[in-house]
C-alpha cells in the first residue's frame, strides 16, 4: 500500500525531510542553542502540518443564532439533570458540624 501523502499520519521521507530542515531552521534562528535541532523537531511538526493544511481549524458555522439572542446565555438541558434537588438548607456554609459528635455511653 502506498503512503498517502495527504495524511500527515503516515511517514513519508519528503514530510520527515521538510521537518527536519524546518527543526534546524528553528534551531538557528534561536542562537543554536546546546539541544540541538532534535528539541525542535516537534514544534517544526506542527509548523508544517499547518503549511501543509492551512484551512485545517476552519469549521463553518451553520446555525447561528438569531441577532435578538445575541446577549443572551442559553444552559444545556443535560446539564441541568445532573444538578439534582437543593436541600433546604445550605449544608455547606458551615451551618452544622461535618464530623459526628461523640455519644454518650449510659
Amino acid at each position: 500500500m502506498p503512503a498517502d501523502s495527504s495524511n500527515p499520519l503516515v511517514d513519508s521521507p519528503e514530510r520527515n525531510a521538510r521537518i527536519a530542515a524546518k527543526a534546524k531552521e528553528l534551531w538557528e534562528a534561536d542562537g543554536k542553542p546546546g539541544c540541538g535541532p532534535e528539541a525542535y523537531h516537534e514544534n517544526a511538526s506542527e509548523i508544517i502540518g499547518m503549511e501543509e493544511h492551512p484551512h485545517a481549524g476552519e469549521i463553518p458555522v451553520k446555525d447561528l443564532p438569531d441577532p435578538q439572542f445575541a446577549d443572551v446565555q442559553f444552559e444545556n438541558a443535560e446539564i441541568q439533570q445532573n444538578l439534582g434537588e437543593f436541600p433546604e438548607r445550605q449544608t455547606d456554609q458551615g451551618d452544622r458540624e461535618h464530623f459526628p459528635e461523640k455519644q454518650d455511653q449510659a
